[in-house]
């Protein structure tokens, strides 16, 4: 059976679908599974052992220039690669009118999605068979509700705590002499953001447990944050721009990993590392940290984690 699976976006959410690859190779050891993503994040499915091909899209880039011949292009290539696979079906957990059309373009005899009332965009469900539109509410938490729609397509049961098995595919890029923790201190939503002092502070408290701390960012402004941060607190490591799979290499070899609600926070948890979710505002019930070690989500909206709650909770994880 060859299957084809659609979650193209955003990091953290394309580490929440993760476990329906696991789910589907222990029910279907013999099935094909492969992945479409965006550009930006091709390197997270590929972490999975158990997916096959990565059918690289590019909406965000193309709908910056959508009448140029190179998007025509591009486009094209990945309709006519879709097409020529010959899958038997197509599995859409983005719920968007874009990855609606992608499901489209492979033309598979079987198409399954969530409900008009449930999708994300509704013109997304247009394109899924009859019979395979699947009323699961967001309220059931990403990584849930990932594994009960591909499990109501597939016709088994989702059962037991979600598993990743991820295994990271390059070398760690930094090693590092001793043992380390990986602060995920910046979001691409500053309602998230955690105060700049407290990780100072959680920085100070895990050098006085022997651990360096490596703090990563992605942009000119997160990497005045971090820079900050690291000139006020001892044993603080600012990593270079490094690509995704790379910080998954770094993730993999910390000792701890503490971040807010951000894509590397969900992803060191399901690498296997014991992690702290920091959540300022975010729903602990639609997205929380969920992987394949210890892991704890704190806070939520209204309710801002302290330093000594997080502490508290690296104590545990480091004994």
């Amino acid at each position: 059976m060859k299957i084809l699976i659609i979650k193209s976006s955003s990091m953290g959410d394309v580490v929440h679908a993760l476990p329906v690859a696991f789910d589907i190779a222990q029910h279907f050891p013999d099935a094909v599974i492969d992945w479409v993503a965006e550009e930006s994040f091709r390197d997270i499915p590929r972490l999975s052992p158990f997916v096959g091909d990565i059918i690289q899209t590019a909406f965000r880039r193309w709908q910056k220039h959508p009448t140029a011949a190179e998007t025509w292009h591009e486009a094209g290539a990945v309709k006519r690669r879709l097409c020529d696979a010959r899958y038997d079906i197509v599995i859409d957990l983005q719920g968007l009118a874009r990855t609606g059309l992608v499901t489209h373009w492979a033309h598979a005899p079987k198409a399954a999605g969530f409900s008009f009332g449930c999708v994300r965009e509704w013109p997304a469900a247009l394109f899924y068979s009859s019979g395979m539109r699947f009323p699961l509410e967001e309220t059931m938490g990403a990584v849930h509700r990932y594994r009960a729609l591909a499990a109501a397509a597939l016709g088994y049961k989702a059962e037991g705590r979600p598993r990743f098995g991820l295994k990271t595919f390059r070398p760690n890029p930094m090693p590092l002499p001793g043992a380390y923790a990986a602060l995920a201190v910046n979001t691409s939503q500053a309602r998230k953001l955690w105060p700049e002092e407290n990780w100072i502070e959680v920085a100070r408290q895990l050098s006085e447990h022997g651990l360096s701390s490596v703090l990563f960012w992605g942009n000119d402004e997160e990497k005045q944050r971090v820079e900050r941060i690291a000139k006020q607190a001892p044993g603080c490591i600012v990593a270079p721009r490094l690509p995704l799979a790379d910080i998954a290499s770094v993730l993999a070899d910390a000792s701890i990993v503490v971040g807010v609600d951000t894509g590397i926070s969900h992803l060191g948890a399901a690498l296997g590392r014991p992690t702290i979710g920091i959540f300022v505002q975010t729903s602990l019930e639609k997205v929380p940290i969920v992987g394949d070690a210890e892991y704890v989500n704190l806070g939520g909206p209204g309710q801002m984690p302290t330093v000594d709650d997080v502490m508290q909770q690296c104590g545990g994880f480091l004994k």
